[in-house]
């Protein structure tokens, strides 16, 4: 179609078209990316469906060797934003007849499908002879968009992946068949014994005293991450006086400006303009969870913290919220702190009791680390993923022979 535009590479012996909603490289884009490496090597290709806009994931795609196709893809929006999602209407059967050439001269076998509200790439692949795997991996699709998400699903999908059980309990109902793709750590490039850092340069270029205990977190700058909280116990955590360096890691997105904003006036509320920095986008994530000495993920809601996981497989002690994954796969106790989102109390006393006792932290960052290279390693969930893909084939492959028969 002349509104795409893509790259070439070589094709697998099954051909993938993994759709996403985003552009930027955010978490989803990054585990699809990882996955699709090791596919390759396992028979599988990968193409990428990516929105036009900012041109960070394609870039990644293409210099990775993999066919990108962009297109002017609509997101819907929040019901009261109705100018958007008249848009998405006004182009939504456009757009699927271009995602089904794309989906017919790619010869694609999956339609790997990001996002609950992908829903163009769904109805494309529903209506081509390639099978539908339609991946759900947020909580956050508000009500009652969420059930016309399940709806479809269950009615186009051949396969329906979930990120946690949460995602599940959030759209479907105990009755809905479902395959948890938990999302993957890649624990050799997160890997305390791979990972090398100059301490005392890394402190001075975030400003940071040696000595002085850093409890950090990382994630782009949204209300969903729950940073008000954080700034609230950092500053507890320094009434009660415990000295911390507190930065925050993460984009400040242009449609966050008023939040962005706001954080700052709480920060300078409790007085802690020489504690918690904003360093803005970093690439070294690996560097500075091994520098933490705790890590902190204060978010509201989840579906899988891969920022967590990183943290876990660099044998960096976590405190946490319970979202996404979390209560599914650990263990407050074993392997890290859990507290309830919003409980800035909880998130205070947790943090004072992991910065005062070194041993307690290295025991429960030493058994995260096992946790995480035992069951949320790429490895395991490159072997989901292929399991999931070859099922689908399989069981569409039996029933048309089954329909030749008749």
């Amino acid at each position: 179609a002349d509104s795409f535009s893509s790259n070439d590479c070589n094709s697998g012996t099954m051909n993938v078209l993994n759709s996403v909603t985003d552009p930027r490289l955010g978490g989803p884009q990054r585990r699809s990316l990882s996955v699709a490496r090791e596919l390759r090597s396992r028979g599988i290709e990968t193409d990428f469906l990516i929105p036009e806009g900012s041109a960070e994931f394609a870039n990644a795609a293409a210099d990775a060797g993999f066919t990108t196709y962009r297109t002017q893809l609509q997101r819907v929006r929040h019901p009261r934003n109705v100018k958007d999602n008249f848009r998405f209407l006004w182009t939504f059967n456009r757009i699927v007849t271009e995602v089904l050439e794309v989906i017919e001269t790619a010869d694609i076998d999956i339609v790997h499908a990001n996002m609950p509200l992908n829903f163009p790439v769904a109805r494309a692949a529903s209506k081509s002879d390639a099978e539908l795997v339609w991946h759900f991996n947020d909580t956050v699709v508000p009500r009652p968009v969420d059930r016309l998400c399940a709806a479809l699903a269950e009615r186009w999908a051949d396969e329906i992946a979930i990120s946690s059980g949460v995602v599940s309990d959030y759209f479907f109902t105990d009755g809905t068949d479902t395959t948890t793709l938990y999302p993957p750590v890649d624990t050799e490039e997160f890997s305390p014994e791979r990972v090398s850092i100059d301490r005392g340069g890394l402190r001075a270029e975030l400003g940071i005293p040696s000595g002085v205990p850093i409890v950090g977190t990382i994630g782009n700058i949204n209300p969903v991450k729950g940073y008000e909280d954080f700034l609230r116990a950092i500053g507890r955590v320094r009434s009660k006086g415990t000295p911390v360096a507190a930065p925050i890691v993460g984009s400040e997105l242009d449609s966050q400006r008023s939040y962005s904003k706001r954080l700052r006036r709480v920060r300078s509320e409790w007085g802690l303009e020489d504690t918690v920095v904003f360093t803005g986008w970093r690439s070294d994530i690996p560097e500075l969870l091994s520098l933490f000495d705790l890590f902190v993920l204060p978010s509201m809601s989840e579906s899988g913290p891969m920022v967590v996981l990183e943290a876990m497989a660099m044998e960096c002690p976590v405190v946490t919220t319970d979202v996404g994954l979390i209560s599914e796969q650990f263990e407050d106790d074993t392997h890290c702190w859990i507290v309830s989102p919003g409980n800035t109390d909880a998130l205070t006393a947790s943090i004072v009791e992991a910065l005062t006792s070194q041993e307690e932290r290295r025991i429960r960052a030493a058994n995260a680390r096992k946790k995480v290279l035992q069951d949320l390693s790429l490895s395991s969930a490159v072997d989901a993923h292929e399991a999931l893909y070859k099922r689908t084939v399989e069981a569409n492959a039996a029933i048309t022979s089954s329909t030749v028969d008749v």
